[in-house]
């Protein structure tokens, strides 16, 4: 039986929201009888994390070390597995109460930012949130937990003496703590935008002479004029390169900024006309890339003003304060939900005083501390603790014996059980006695695991056709919809066909073409020849979620108002007289394939073409396709033969000659941003996220000004408009304008899910419907658990997963498994 379960906590759920040790483990057993028995998480990495100290973690492997020494204020699990109904559980809080009714005070005195039209006395939730703390909580050397530990560490990671690298966590975005800016950048020089920011309409100022003064770029802040993203940002995505970013950041002051001077300005160019290609652009003005187009240059560039911001003592300014030793207090800069504020509450930014203090670094122009760096720097306070380190070889954890869960049994074990119900009863938590994480290559971990020496094992594309039928494979969607994407602009498909190596690629600039092209792909083959993906035939797929927090079954997908948009766009009819008797029915038949109206299609497509003089019948069409990123794999190849026998059979007696779609690989950013830059004719690429709120989804579609829109080849969203019906009534915006109405101070941003489905739904069925866009399939991850151990629910959920490794059970002990496994396993 092949399972369709997921491992990890989908990224969707938050910005800023990490994994949780909630990690390991659950198994059956009478509580206080644990004998002799040892459970060890076996897993790999291609290279450990270097730096777990909250403040200042940089990569994944960091943070998955964070996760196993730390617990979070509150934490996810399932109620009812059956139903897929999950619930909020306390670990190092107790409860946390929305009190904002009860302390309008706080919003004046920590200059918090209101609601318009709100003031401090008209405001009563979203604002202040009280925490009570866990009084059992204690680091692993038995000392308590309190209020001032919780204080003295916002107070470090929030020091403008030190410019700590998560400290962006609280003093920006939804969950910021109120003041937490201002302390941050106290005492600290200022610098401002060499073009102070400018509106629509408004006339840009590039006065400011960059030649008399000192300029410089900053990798990571998000003020720069030319755009919200930084370069940061960007790098994250894919289109800053890795090295070149790392070699520039090397040379930033201590607030992040970096001197533009003649020895770099070639590398700050480079990195420039990276960031623009994002967006279709470049820094250069010609082909030769001798001359730099000043104004966008100087929309990168910031000065120092030779002034400094003012003075902030951390009790006068920052809203997170004591109110007793288990009691804290914090106050959010902005508007926040109940629940928003209760996912950033998922991790903590806890430090142990002595050890942060005793490795401070008060030498440099900023002070810095190696705290959580090696054993001797680490202290935990969660399910597990860092028992021996080798560098660039192994890391190993066992249990905390002073984690507030554990119960010390007679032998000596520790034994742990949920201070929640799941399924009407509290079960076993955390049974792994031990994680190892090994450093290996991919090769070797495919070993590793084959011979049972490691928990899970993540195959390539080219392993996992091995292992499609195994039991322990397990398969879970993503929110990323892999799709076709177009330039359809006739001036450019010309160009590509006079200088980019196309023939007749101006058949893309015809409406049913690219019609006829989608009803000719029948997904379900499609993805056999993927690594595990799910056919997919509209943009958003099951794991959108409208209201998740209220109503866990509040799909989008499968809401009337969704199911009827695609309905209308593959033109099925549902009624008693017809096939389908029900909505229902009719979305389930929809597979996205009909080679009967493609060929109509194609024909009418054709005729079209010749009449406006743009193509010759029986004339051969080549298509170049920015397909990979990387080097094209035996994968990659089968998909675009696939492609191509697609759209052949549905040219047959159309009048068209033969196409032929030539993938291309090794493109790194260009996959994306050279389809609307005339490079490339058609992309091959996803867009996901933002699962928890689907009403915002169509900006990466229609928003130039917030991302980098694919198809903008195709049309001017800020310009051309849309008329749907809102209430009954036919409303006309641009395209730009309805995909941020629902969101921010959007016109319908406070409207009911009601209006906001019917918007959205009609949002997807018009954007679909010009077929800018063709969604092929939706990503999937694709990995092998081990038999010694198990998910506590086959049943996936994006709240809680299968429960994570919280509730995981084994089917051996250390040492039964190292029985088991002489005998030999297959997981084919």
């Amino acid at each position: 039986m092949k399972k369709t379960t997921k491992r990890l906590l989908s990224a969707a759920l938050a910005v800023g929201m990490t994994v949780s040790v909630g990690v390991l483990a659950a198994s059956c057993g009478d509580k206080g009888k644990s004998g002799d028995k040892s459970y060890t998480y076996k897993t790999s990495t291609v290279s450990l994390g270097t730096n777990w100290n909250p403040h200042t973690w940089e990569t994944n492997a960091d943070r998955s070390i964070l996760s196993y020494l730390s617990s979070p204020f509150v934490d996810m699990s399932i109620k009812d597995s059956k139903n897929g109904v999950y619930q909020w559980v306390y670990e190092m809080a107790t409860s946390v109460e929305d009190v904002t009714k009860a302390h309008q005070n706080d919003l004046t005195k920590y200059k918090a930012t209101l609601q318009d039209g709100k003031t401090a006395e008209t405001t009563d939730a979203g604002f202040v949130f009280e925490i009570k703390l866990n009084q059992n909580a204690q680091w692993e050397n038995g000392e308590k937990i309190k209020a001032d530990d919780y204080i003295y560490s916002m107070k470090q990671l929030l020091d403008s003496k030190m410019r700590n690298y998560r400290a962006n966590l609280y003093y920006k975005g939804e969950s910021a703590v109120a003041g937490g800016l201002a302390y941050y950048n106290s005492e600290a020089p200022i610098y401002d935008p060499v073009v102070p920011a400018y509106g629509e309409g408004d006339t840009p100022d590039y006065s400011f002479d960059i030649t008399a003064n000192k300029t410089y770029i900053n990798l990571t802040d998000q003020g720069m004029t030319i755009s919200s993203y930084s370069f940061s940002d960007l790098k994250d995505l894919g289109y800053v390169d890795g090295e070149l970013y790392k070699k520039l950041s090397g040379t930033a002051n201590p607030y992040g900024f970096i001197e533009v001077t003649d020895s770099n300005k070639t590398d700050v160019l480079t990195i420039m006309d990276q960031y623009l290609k994002a967006f279709g652009m470049s820094i250069y003005t010609d082909e030769g890339k001798t001359q730099i187009d000043e104004e966008l240059y100087k929309e990168f560039l910031f000065y120092n003003t030779g002034t400094f911001g003012d003075k902030y003592e951390y009790d006068d300014t920052v809203g997170c304060y004591k109110v007793d030793d288990y009691t804290i207090r914090y106050v959010t800069q902005t508007y926040i939900d109940y629940n928003n504020f209760m996912t950033s509450l998922t991790s903590t930014w806890l430090v142990y005083k002595p050890y942060y203090e005793a490795n401070k670094d008060t030498t440099g122009a900023l002070v810095t501390t190696r705290y959580g760096t090696s054993k001797d720097t680490t202290m935990s306070y969660g399910v597990y603790k860092l028992d021996s380190l080798q560098s660039e070889k192994q890391m190993v954890f066992v249990q905390n014996e002073n984690w507030y869960g554990f119960e010390k049994q007679s032998d000596g074990s520790l034994v742990s059980y949920t201070n929640f119900e799941v399924d009407g009863k509290k079960v076993r938590q955390y049974q792994t006695t031990k994680i190892q994480i090994d450093v290996m290559d991919d090769n070797s971990a495919k070993q590793a695991f084959l011979k049972g020496s490691l928990s899970e094992w993540t195959p390539s594309a080219t392993d996992l056709s091995a292992y499609k039928s195994s039991d322990q494979l397990y398969q879970v969607d993503e929110t990323y919809t892999m799709s076709l994407f177009f330039n359809t602009g006739l001036e450019a498909l010309k160009t590509m066909d006079a200088s980019k190596g196309n023939k007749n690629s101006v058949v893309l600039s015809n409406k049913n073409f690219r019609k006829a092209f989608s009803l000719a792909i029948n997904r379900s083959e499609y993805v056999t020849a993927t690594p595990g993906y799910k056919a997919e035939y509209a943009l958003m797929n099951n794991l959108y979620f409208y209201d998740v927090y209220n109503d866990p079954t509040s799909s989008y997908r499968a809401s009337d108002k969704a199911m009827q948009a695609i309905c209308n766009l593959y033109g099925v009819e549902y009624g008693a007289d017809k096939p389908y008797k029900t909505l229902k029915e009719a979305y389930q038949s929809i597979n996205g394939y009909n080679l009967t109206e493609a060929k109509a299609l194609m024909k009418t497509a054709c005729d079209e073409l010749v009449a406006a003089g743009l193509y010759t019948k029986g004339a051969e069409i080549k298509i170049r396709v920015a397909w990979a990123s990387g080097a094209l794999t035996d994968d990659n190849n089968a998909q675009i033969a696939l492609m191509n026998k697609y759209i052949n059979a549905a040219l047959e007696g159309s009048g068209f000659g033969k196409v032929t779609l030539e993938a291309v690989g090794n493109l790194n950013n260009e996959r994306y941003s050279g389809v609307p830059a005339g490079e490339y004719a058609i992309g091959y690429g996803a867009w996901g996220g933002a699962a928890f709120y689907p009403f915002r989804n169509f900006q990466v579609y229609m928003d130039p000004d917030q991302y980098d829109v694919n198809e903008l080849g195709c049309y001017d969203p800020t310009t051309e408009t849309l008329t749907l019906k809102v209430n009954g009534v036919d409303e006309t915006m641009t395209w730009q304008q309805w995909s941020n109405c629902m969101i921010g101070s959007g016109k319908y941003s406070a409207a009911s899910n009601e209006v906001k489905l019917s918007i959205t739904a009609q949002l997807e069925e018009a954007f679909l419907d010009t077929y800018y866009r063709i969604p092929l399939c939706a990503t999937t991850q694709c990995f092998l658990l081990s038999y010694q151990c198990n998910y506590y629910t086959e049943n996936y959920n994006i709240m809680y997963d299968f429960g994570g490794m919280r509730l995981m059970s084994y089917n051996y002990t250390d040492a039964e498994w190292a029985d088991y496994v002489k005998k030999g396993i297959s997981y084919v």
